[in-house]
Protein backbone atom coordinates (compact mmCIF):
# COMPACT_ATOMS: atom_id res chain seq x y z
CA UNK A 1 0.00 0.00 0.00
CA UNK A 2 1.35 3.40 -0.81
CA UNK A 3 0.15 6.41 1.69
CA UNK A 4 -0.14 9.13 0.04
CA UNK A 5 -0.40 12.69 1.60
CA UNK A 6 -0.26 15.89 0.52
CA UNK A 7 0.33 19.04 2.27
CA UNK A 8 -0.90 22.65 0.70
CA UNK A 9 1.02 26.04 2.94
CA UNK A 10 1.39 29.19 1.24
CA UNK A 11 -0.31 27.78 -1.92
CA UNK A 12 2.39 25.07 -2.90
CA UNK A 13 2.02 21.53 -2.71
CA UNK A 14 4.28 19.28 -0.79
CA UNK A 15 3.40 15.41 -1.77
CA UNK A 16 4.48 12.78 1.02
CA UNK A 17 4.17 8.84 -0.19
CA UNK A 18 4.93 6.22 2.26
CA UNK A 19 5.54 2.44 1.65
CA UNK A 20 6.61 -0.46 4.11
CA UNK A 21 5.44 -0.44 7.42
CA UNK A 22 8.66 1.81 8.90
CA UNK A 23 7.93 3.82 6.01
CA UNK A 24 4.51 4.76 7.33
CA UNK A 25 5.11 5.00 10.85
CA UNK A 26 7.91 8.24 9.56
CA UNK A 27 5.45 9.63 7.53
CA UNK A 28 2.68 9.87 10.75
CA UNK A 29 5.46 11.22 12.60
CA UNK A 30 5.96 13.53 9.80
CA UNK A 31 2.39 14.49 9.53
CA UNK A 32 2.42 15.25 13.08
CA UNK A 33 5.12 17.33 13.43
CA UNK A 34 4.60 21.14 14.19
CA UNK A 35 6.46 22.65 10.98
CA UNK A 36 4.34 20.73 8.93
CA UNK A 37 0.54 21.82 10.56
CA UNK A 38 1.43 25.49 10.77
CA UNK A 39 -1.03 26.76 8.42
CA UNK A 40 -1.34 23.75 6.15
CA UNK A 41 -4.18 22.00 4.61
CA UNK A 42 -3.45 18.15 4.92
CA UNK A 43 -5.35 15.60 2.33
CA UNK A 44 -3.99 11.80 3.11
CA UNK A 45 -4.97 9.08 0.82
CA UNK A 46 -4.46 5.10 1.13
CA UNK A 47 -3.32 3.68 -2.27
CA UNK A 48 -2.79 -0.25 -3.73
CA UNK A 49 0.93 -0.51 -4.94
CA UNK A 50 -0.46 -0.86 -8.40
CA UNK A 51 -2.30 2.69 -7.98
CA UNK A 52 -1.52 5.62 -10.25
CA UNK A 53 -1.77 8.94 -8.52
CA UNK A 54 -3.94 11.45 -10.76
CA UNK A 55 -2.45 14.76 -11.21
CA UNK A 56 -5.13 17.71 -10.97
CA UNK A 57 -3.03 20.35 -12.16
CA UNK A 58 0.25 20.36 -15.20
CA UNK A 59 2.35 22.41 -12.22
CA UNK A 60 5.41 21.23 -11.21
CA UNK A 61 5.48 19.36 -7.67
CA UNK A 62 7.83 18.53 -4.94
CA UNK A 63 7.46 14.94 -4.16
CA UNK A 64 9.30 13.31 -1.00
CA UNK A 65 8.78 9.48 -1.13
CA UNK A 66 9.92 6.74 1.66
CA UNK A 67 10.56 3.42 1.09
CA UNK A 68 10.92 0.73 3.63
CA UNK A 69 9.84 -2.48 2.14
CA UNK A 70 11.41 -1.86 -1.08
CA UNK A 71 11.51 -6.07 -2.29
CA UNK A 72 7.58 -6.30 -1.64
CA UNK A 73 6.33 -3.10 -3.13
CA UNK A 74 5.91 -2.32 -7.16
CA UNK A 75 7.96 0.11 -8.44
CA UNK A 76 7.43 0.45 -11.22
CA UNK A 77 3.50 2.15 -11.47
CA UNK A 78 5.44 4.68 -8.58
CA UNK A 79 8.32 5.34 -11.00
CA UNK A 80 5.97 5.88 -14.02
CA UNK A 81 3.97 8.34 -12.20
CA UNK A 82 7.04 10.07 -10.87
CA UNK A 83 8.77 10.28 -14.38
CA UNK A 84 5.44 11.85 -15.88
CA UNK A 85 5.74 14.56 -12.49
CA UNK A 86 8.88 15.28 -13.38
CA UNK A 87 8.68 16.01 -17.21
CA UNK A 88 6.26 18.28 -16.15
CA UNK A 89 8.82 20.55 -14.17
CA UNK A 90 8.55 18.11 -10.72
CA UNK A 91 10.99 17.48 -8.18
CA UNK A 92 11.26 13.91 -6.86
CA UNK A 93 13.52 13.04 -3.88
CA UNK A 94 13.22 9.13 -2.60
CA UNK A 95 14.67 7.91 0.34
CA UNK A 96 15.15 3.86 0.62
CA UNK A 97 15.61 2.47 3.93
CA UNK A 98 16.35 -1.28 2.77
CA UNK A 99 15.35 -4.46 5.02
CA UNK A 100 16.65 -7.16 2.77
CA UNK A 101 19.99 -7.26 0.28
CA UNK A 102 18.26 -9.36 -2.65
CA UNK A 103 17.38 -9.24 -6.28
CA UNK A 104 14.55 -7.56 -6.25
CA UNK A 105 15.55 -4.81 -3.97
CA UNK A 106 18.48 -4.45 -6.11
CA UNK A 107 16.50 -3.90 -9.33
CA UNK A 108 13.91 -1.70 -7.75
CA UNK A 109 16.31 0.21 -6.47
CA UNK A 110 18.17 0.78 -9.75
CA UNK A 111 14.40 1.62 -11.34
CA UNK A 112 14.06 4.67 -8.29
CA UNK A 113 18.03 5.85 -9.28
CA UNK A 114 16.64 6.25 -13.38
CA UNK A 115 13.23 7.85 -12.45
CA UNK A 116 13.71 10.06 -9.00
CA UNK A 117 15.58 13.38 -8.83
CA UNK A 118 17.35 12.22 -5.86
CA UNK A 119 17.71 8.59 -4.13
CA UNK A 120 18.81 8.40 -0.80
CA UNK A 121 19.75 5.03 0.37
CA UNK A 122 20.09 4.37 4.31
CA UNK A 123 21.90 1.46 4.90
CA UNK A 124 22.93 0.34 8.88
CA UNK A 125 24.00 3.21 11.23
CA UNK A 126 27.09 3.46 12.31
CA UNK A 127 28.60 5.89 15.20
CA UNK A 128 32.28 7.34 16.07
CA UNK A 129 34.12 4.31 16.52
CA UNK A 130 32.38 2.61 13.21
CA UNK A 131 30.34 -0.02 15.40
CA UNK A 132 26.86 -0.88 13.85
CA UNK A 133 24.20 0.12 16.25
CA UNK A 134 23.01 -3.11 17.65
CA UNK A 135 19.21 -2.47 18.28
CA UNK A 136 16.66 -1.75 15.68
CA UNK A 137 14.70 0.15 17.59
CA UNK A 138 18.10 2.39 18.05
CA UNK A 139 18.65 2.67 14.19
CA UNK A 140 14.67 3.11 13.77
CA UNK A 141 14.64 6.09 16.13
CA UNK A 142 17.92 7.87 14.35
CA UNK A 143 16.48 7.05 10.81
CA UNK A 144 12.99 8.42 11.71
CA UNK A 145 15.05 11.61 12.80
CA UNK A 146 16.89 11.78 10.16
CA UNK A 147 13.86 11.20 7.79
CA UNK A 148 12.00 14.23 9.63
CA UNK A 149 14.56 16.17 9.19
CA UNK A 150 14.73 15.41 5.26
CA UNK A 151 11.19 15.86 5.12
CA UNK A 152 11.42 19.70 6.72
CA UNK A 153 14.48 20.75 4.30
CA UNK A 154 12.63 19.81 1.41
CA UNK A 155 9.37 21.09 2.02
CA UNK A 156 10.72 24.34 3.01
CA UNK A 157 12.41 25.09 0.31
CA UNK A 158 9.66 23.53 -1.53
CA UNK A 159 7.16 26.84 -0.07
CA UNK A 160 10.14 29.74 0.34
CA UNK A 161 10.57 29.28 -3.65
CA UNK A 162 7.35 29.46 -4.03
CA UNK A 163 6.80 32.56 -2.00
CA UNK A 164 10.07 34.15 -3.37
CA UNK A 165 9.31 33.79 -7.12
CA UNK A 166 5.31 35.24 -6.16
CA UNK A 167 7.72 38.44 -4.14
CA UNK A 168 9.34 38.56 -7.59
CA UNK A 169 6.70 38.35 -9.76
CA UNK A 170 5.22 41.26 -7.65
CA UNK A 171 7.67 43.41 -8.15
CA UNK A 172 7.83 43.45 -11.65
CA UNK A 173 4.23 44.69 -12.07
CA UNK A 174 5.03 47.99 -9.71
CA UNK A 175 6.32 50.88 -11.19
CA UNK A 176 8.38 52.59 -9.13
CA UNK A 177 8.76 56.49 -9.99
CA UNK A 178 12.03 58.42 -8.85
Amino acid sequence: MLHFSKITAKSKDFHLIASGALAFKIHNKILKDEDFMKGAKVTRNLLPNNAVIKSDKSEAKVFFVIISDLDKMNASNLCSMIAKERAKGSYAVCQVIPMYYNEPSFKALKMLRHNFDEVIELNKLTLGGGKALISTEQQHCIITDYSISMARIVRNVCVNDHAAAKEKEEKKGQIVYA
